[in-house]
């Protein structure tokens, strides 16, 4: 008699992934004393820009090269050359794109260099939107009148592309909570929030959900969104509420929900997520050290540790650097690099 082994079929992110490698940090030349209580890293081929809301203002940038401080930008306020706080951007090849759910405007800030000192140009208003129906989690600007919107699109798409007057121009992919009739539409989109990211000069993007194992990857080919891998190997655990007569409506979590994905970023070549299957009441704070690189076909690259738990990532267009935000033994936020290339 013959008998076959069968590979079992993967059911968990963890298990698609064959090949680890642990990483251990150095110095990324970025000094403590420029930071703040950090909310997001971003960075590009020579920018690396931090997400640290203080002093009237909403970001600080850095040379990504020597970790050198360069300004601090984003000025807040409602002035046409302020942004409200806690505005989200994607940095693209120099460009910075802002958004904003209640001004529902788009800015770009561009990021030149002046005899050989960098200097923050205003922001450029790119396009306002009002689109019924539709909560952008994060917004991605393709080109100038263009833009991608991940989120929540009436109740049942993910994803939104609309053109510089709000008009949309193609919508896509169900939400994983579509059919859930305990979800109404405004804690079904609390539910569909996560992180987005693009390839630079392609047209494919990625989009991670927020306390979950769910991967999309699309592309965008003649007005038209499609899939090119869907990855939801573990939706999010949560508990839709409506209070104070259905004045408000929530998602809350449970004792089942994971931390899932924590935050993406991408290059030409790859998608990384950092990523943590533990559960978020006993771990209370969403940070890990597992970081996980896809390619942009969705297929598993590698697994890596980091040497101290991250709370967002950032990877250099060269794919050798990742940088990451962490805390000192007294809980003070810094910035440490981790070489990840060959």
């Amino acid at each position: 008699m013959l008998a076959a082994c069968q590979q079992s079929e993967p059911t968990t992110v963890m298990d698609l992934f064959k090949t680890s490698k642990s990483l251990v940090q150095q110095e990324s030349g970025i000094s403590e004393e420029h930071l703040a209580r950090v909310e997001g890293l971003t960075c590009d081929g020579e920018n690396l820009i931090v997400y640290d809301l203080h002093s009237g203002q909403s970001y600080s940038l850095f040379h990504l090269n020597t970790g050198a401080y360069i300004t601090r930008f984003g000025n807040i306020g409602q002035g046409p050359d302020e942004i409200p706080a806690g505005c989200f951007g994607y940095l693209n090849k120099g460009s910075f794109t802002v958004f904003n759910n209640q001004t529902k405007e788009i800015k770009q800030y561009c990021l030149g260099a002046l005899n050989g000192q960098h200097e923050v140009e205003r922001p450029v208003r790119l396009a306002r939107y009002d689109i019924p129906g539709f909560y952008v989690s994060r917004l991605i600007a393709i080109n100038d009148s263009t833009f991608l919107g991940a989120g929540c699109y009436q109740s049942a798409h993910q994803f939104v592309c609309f053109n510089k007057n709000g008009d949309v121009i193609d919508s896509g992919i169900d939400v994983y909570n579509k059919s859930n009739q305990a979800f109404n539409d405004a804690n079904r989109s609390l539910a569909n929030q996560g992180d987005l990211v693009m390839q630079p000069g392609g047209n494919v993007f990625a989009y991670s959900l927020n306390f979950s194992s769910n991967l999309d990857i699309i592309k965008m080919s003649d007005g038209k969104i499609s899939s090119v891998k869907s990855l939801r190997m573990g939706d999010p655990v949560y508990k839709p509420a409506v209070g104070g007569g259905g004045a408000f409506s929530s998602a809350d979590p449970t004792r089942e929900t994971i931390i899932g994905y924590i935050g993406l970023s991408a290059t030409e070549n790859y998608i990384y997520a950092l990523y943590s299957d533990k559960k978020l009441y006993e771990q209370g704070s969403r940070k890990s050290t597992t970081v996980l690189q896809f390619d942009w076909q969705g297929n598993a690259v590698c697994k890596f540790t980091l040497d101290t738990e991250a709370y967002f990532i950032t990877v250099d267009a060269a794919d050798q650097n990742l940088y990451a935000a962490v805390k000192d033994e007294s809980g003070g936020w810094k910035i440490v690099v981790y070489h990840v290339g060959n």
